[in-house]
């Protein structure tokens, strides 16, 4: 039953996860951890010792830092502790200066800052310690990006979030749902209150044309539009949402100096659910209201596949979640009915489930560009008909069902995927 609570409770949770940030997730969740201790601290810094779980770790390993152009999670600390700015939450590392570099560098080379990751902890789980002769500070962040659990200082517990405080509320409200009722509640929300989603069309877009336009990262954004231009791709909706995506994760994966507006806290998800939905509206003149209402519909699909998923696994979040959110949107701005968005969120799950995660970085713009142009293909194929019928394989009765199948299969199976691609990336 939709009802003005539902309608404020899916507003505050996509509002929860929907946020500017600078730099992958992952890295700036230890920086803002990190820096929250040295809020606390007081005297002469002797070391850090910085614990994460296995996905933050796999995660924050090889991507680079926004200003730095380098990789590492004691770097991220390092920064954090030094020039990090807890009051600007996902911007945490906004103020990082030459001086501030140099000092982080200086750190890690003389072992101050040691790193470990966690075989079992909650999926985003940061500990950090900062100790010194004068003062021991204990920080804990779990469950999100930047709620923080705990802080002990010189032993002493001084903060303690209130059970369950974060996301699971919303998540537990989240599973009960059906995409019938999100695609209701998309239609409902009150226009004036989606000028956040406005800001996120134009921060990602941003991000976009800077990839298409300068050499970065791995330079497929760049590359596709030079072989657009030379006649060796066409210019239709699925290639234009290939570039878009590919572009500005280059920007993001290379540690540009660009923010990113996230989906389900994450800013490739953020670049994966808004710039196809983006393309086809433009490409097919959609009005502007329809368009956010249809980038609000992906960043709540995107949510709701991740629910059962979990936010962080061995499964590419950007085909399994963002790509799932951005074909939905897709067809419903398109026109398609309650079984039109299931059957292309089908396609997408029936096509790219599977698609490993083996960390943020660079070559993730190879992955998110093909999500983002098999999300254009698949709203496609569903308004014309074509879907995936029931039950094969893992599409089961329902998309409901199959959205469940498969974080069945990302949270048991993937897990054990998870520890094996650590052990190859070292």
């Amino acid at each position: 039953m939709i009802n003005e609570s539902l309608i404020s409770n899916l507003l505050e949770l996509v509002k929860q996860d929907v946020f500017p940030a600078l730099g992958c997730t992952e890295p700036i969740a230890v920086a803002y951890a990190s820096a929250m201790a040295r809020k606390h601290f007081n005297g002469t810094l002797d070391n850090i010792l910085i614990r994460v779980s296995k996905n933050i770790y796999k995660n924050g390993k090889s991507v680079m830092i926004p200003k730095v152009n380098e990789s590492g999670l004691d770097l991220a600390a390092a920064l954090g502790f030094l020039s990090g700015n807890t009051d600007k939450v996902f911007m945490v590392l906004e103020n990082v200066d030459d001086e501030s570099i140099k000092v982080a560098h200086d750190m890690i080379s003389s072992g101050q800052v040691q790193v470990e990751y966690l075989k079992d902890s909650p999926d985003i789980y940061v500990y950090v310690k900062a100790s010194g002769s004068d003062s021991v500070v204990e920080v804990g962040l779990k469950d999100s990006h930047t709620h923080i659990d705990r802080i002990i200082e010189n032993g002493k517990v001084i903060y303690e979030a209130e059970e369950d405080m974060g996301q699971s509320m919303s998540a537990n409200f989240l599973k009960d749902m059906t995409l019938k009722d999100i695609r209701q509640v998309c239609e409902l929300i009150p226009i004036e209150e989606l000028e956040f989603i406005e800001d996120g069309i134009d921060m990602n877009r941003k991000a976009a044309e800077k990839g298409m336009n300068e050499q970065i990262g791995i330079n497929m954004g760049y590359a596709y539009s030079k072989l657009l231009e030379k006649g060796r791709l066409t210019e239709d909706s699925p290639t234009r949402a290939r570039i878009l995506t590919a572009a500005a994760c280059d920007v993001r994966m290379s540690g540009g100096n660009c923010p990113i507006m996230t989906s389900g806290g994450s800013g490739n998800q953020g670049l994966g659910v808004v710039l196809p939905i983006v393309v086809v509206g433009e490409d097919q003149g959609i009005e502007r209201e329809k368009l956010l209402r249809a980038v609000l519909m992906g960043h709540l699909v995107n949510r709701y596949v991740k629910t059962f998923t979990g936010k962080l696994s061995g499964m590419c979040g950007c085909a399994i979640a963002a790509g799932i959110g951005a074909s939905a949107g897709i067809t419903w701005m398109l026109g398609g009915d309650d079984d039109k968005i299931s059957g292309a969120c089908t396609n997408m799950l029936a096509n790219l489930t599977g698609m490993i995660c083996d960390g943020a970085k660079e070559t993730c713009a190879l992955k998110l560009s093909t999500s983002a142009c098999e999300a254009v293909i698949s709203a496609y194929l569903a308004n014309e008909g074509v879907t995936i019928r029931n039950n094969v394989g893992i599409v089961g009765s329902s998309i409901e069902e199959t959205i469940k199948n498969v974080g069945v299969l990302a949270r048991e199976s993937f897990n054990g995927v998870d520890d094996l691609i650590i052990d190859l990336i070292g």
